[in-house]
């Protein structure tokens, strides 16, 4: 125990008053006399013992009440932990969880309301003179400093709900690097009210300052419900006008209630496209599928949308991409083009198709590349192999066709810097394909179901292609002996398809063949350019614009509505990463433009991670900080904060408890005075 006014017990002496009353009993007696000597001995043996007792309880109570009665207003109080209170005053650090979670019901409206109560009420029960800060999921900066009480309530009163999320313990250091750089020799605390969602709150991970207390207040919702979009996705990556595609996507219910029946509906450049019903489980999730046609709009953005309450802040999710279309690919020819290649791709508007002699290449050309084709070199020189393997590491595809009599040594060494599997000799014994991966996305959508007497090319020659023995590429098509005909290796950023033949007549029948233009034609689609269907606010701050170069003085904005962003712009190895730096904060679409061209839109989704309402309650906080001395817990309901801010600023009070007790004893030396004779 110990006491906030300690030399008010220096009143303690004050008990020796009672002790010299009791020691000079000053009374006056008169003589009696009695005719029986007797008689007046027994009554002298008896008076005697029942006065010293009487005087020895009322001095008791006398002392006792006059020491509870100093201890009293020297308050006394139990301390939570072995630290000395400093006399400087208090700067506090008061963290309201400003998160979509908050959103949640309580009694008092929701979460945010009840916690941004707690804080103003914490806030009064400290001193004028003390230093507040307040603290969101944002950390503005204008949160960074220390106020005076009335500057913190006007601050308080501004907070809204907003799209930030942090973990506990990142609340938690940030609280602690706020508090160290303050100067002075004052009570440091550090409050954090909020509904510690389970997905965030990560107290293991957390460094308290020893200096420092903290003191978490969790909120509960009353109710714990809601049924959101997690996530959507797109199985093929090739999307082309008039094509049907699927939209999957991924509901969650996170609630004890099984739904049944609920829509979905897809919306597509702004009219509704497709709609859907789904059956969910309690604390699960469904899959949903919807179906569309595209139309000839080469952007396409939209967003899939349920209806759920009181949480809503999850009920869109929204998306974006853009057609294949114009597709650059770019073929090196020894002297003369491929004819097979020419028919298949030149004329087709989807691609910009170009042809170039090996004697005269551009470099500067191939970062604008999506797919390069090496098409029957004799041999490649160290110059274009250095700058093939530069274009696949940062992300562009190649696909080789080797030459009829190839310098295989020349081709090994382009292969193998490039993490492929090498060329061996070559083989004339005739054979043919009977294998084909299906599965494989270059084969996506081309089978409804592989005959199992299909015709497949046959080989006259053929190059034999290694293999790793990790494993890294996959075959397209196989041989019957077992040996790759076709495969695909990933290689940096981008792939490497390898033909074990050349696009000729001479080694197969694979140009004629009907397998040439699904093969060919999907994987020039497939090096298209692929952009994430949408991005996270708050995690993706990061947007890169691939193969472009920009006009001299072209500007990068990101428009939406009357907001207008000019990120900063990096230009690395003709792509362009904009950084964001934390300027959007509502989900939606937005449109993506370089100058007044518009690239494509930017679809931005609140964190789903705040979606998932399950909390951690007082008691289990408490359990896994039990063994941090200075991390305490607190109910935000049933107890005032009053009362537990007693505890929290000076230990457990007791001057009221002392303060009853010099009373009772006071009421007990009455009582002894009056009634014991």
């Amino acid at each position: 125990m110990s006491f906030i006014y300690p030399w008010f017990l220096l009143a303690l002496s004050a008990i020796t008053i009672p002790i010299i009353i009791h020691l000079f009993h000053f009374r006056r007696f008169k003589k009696v006399y009695f005719s029986n000597i007797n008689f007046l001995q027994q009554l002298s043996d008896e008076t005697q013992k029942q006065a010293r007792l009487k005087h020895l309880l009322v001095l008791i109570a006398r002392i006792l009440a006059i020491s509870f009665l100093v201890m009293a207003f020297a308050r006394p109080f139990i301390p939570l932990k072995d630290s000395e209170q400093r006399p400087d005053g208090n700067k506090i650090s008061i963290f309201v969880d400003n998160s979509f979670s908050m959103e949640a019901g309580s009694t008092y409206g929701t979460l945010l309301d009840q916690a941004k109560q707690g804080a103003a009420e914490i806030a009064s029960l400290f001193e004028p003179t003390d230093k507040y800060q307040l603290l969101t999921n944002d950390f503005e900066a204008k949160h960074q400093r220390f106020v005076n009480r009335d500057e913190f309530m006007a601050m308080l009163g501004e907070v809204n709900f907003g799209p930030a999320v942090r973990t506990v313990s990142e609340i938690m250091q940030r609280q602690t690097d706020l508090l160290r750089e303050e100067p002075g020799n004052e009570n440091k605390l550090a409050f954090v009210l909020s509904d510690f969602q389970k997905n965030i709150t990560n107290l293991e991970n957390s460094e308290p300052d020893s200096l420092i207390d903290y003191l978490l207040i969790p909120f509960q919702a009353q109710r714990r419900e809601n049924v959101f979009i997690d996530s959507i996705w797109i199985e093929n990556p090739v999307r082309l006008p008039g094509q049907v595609l699927t939209i999957e996507t991924r509901i969650f219910n996170d609630s004890d209630q099984r739904l049944e029946n609920q829509p979905v509906r897809l919306y597509v450049n702004n009219s509704q496209r497709s709609v859907a019903t789904f059956d969910v489980g309690p604390f699960s999730h469904a899959t949903v599928s919807l179906t569309f046609t595209l139309g000839t709009e080469s952007i396409q953005q939209g967003y899939l949308e349920i209806t759920d309450h009181p949480v809503t802040f999850d009920d869109r999710f929204y998306f974006s991409f853009n057609l294949s279309e114009n597709i650059p690919v770019l073929a090196i020819n020894q002297l003369t083009p491929n004819r097979f290649l020419n028919a298949l791709l030149a004329n087709d508007t989807t691609f910009v198709y170009r042809n170039v002699q090996a004697g005269a290449i551009d470099y500067s050309l191939f970062g604008s590349q999506n797919l390069i084709i090496l098409n029957a070199l004799p041999s490649i020189g160290s110059g274009l192999a250095g700058e093939l393997r530069r274009y696949v590491e940062e992300g562009g595809n190649l696909l080789v066709f080797p030459g009829e009599d190839a310098d295989l040594p020349s081709y090994n060494d382009m292969l193998l810097s490039m993490g492929v599997a090498g060329i061996q000799q070559k083989d004339t014994q005739t054979t043919r394909v009977t294998s084909i991966n299906e599965l494989h996305s270059i084969y996506s959508g081309v089978f409804e179901r592989l005959p199992e007497n299909i015709d497949l090319p046959v080989v006259q020659e053929y190059y034999i292609l290694d293999r790793q023995t990790r494993g890294r590429e996959q075959y397209l098509m196989q041989l019957q002996n077992g040996n790759y005909f076709l495969t695909e290796t990933p290689s940096g950023a981008g792939r490497v398809y390898l033909s074990a033949v050349p696009a000729s007549d001479r080694f197969s029948n694979f140009p004629r063949h009907a397998m040439f233009v699904p093969t060919v034609y999907n994987i020039a689609l497939h090096s298209a350019a692929i952009y994430p269907l949408f991005h996270t606010i708050g995690t993706d701050e990061l947007v890169t614009i691939r193969n472009y170069r920009p006009a001299a003085g072209e500007l990068f904005t990101i428009t939406a509505e009357q907001l207008e962003i000019i990120p900063e712009t990096r230009n690395i190895n003709n792509n362009i990463n904009l950084l964001l730096h934390g300027q959007i904060q509502s989900q939606r679409n937005y449109r993506l433009k370089a100058g007044d061209n518009l690239l494509r839109y930017l679809s931005f989704n609140y964190d789903r991670r705040e979606s998932l309402l399950e909390s951690y309650s007082k008691s289990e906080i408490e359990q896994m900080t039990a063994e941090k001395q200075n991390i305490f817990a607190f109910e935000s309901g049933n107890v005032s904060f009053e009362k537990q801010m007693e505890i929290l600023r000076g230990g457990k009070q007791l001057w009221r408890l002392f303060l009853l007790i010099a009373l009772l004893f006071l009421a007990t030396e009455v009582l002894l005075l009056r009634f014991m004779k």
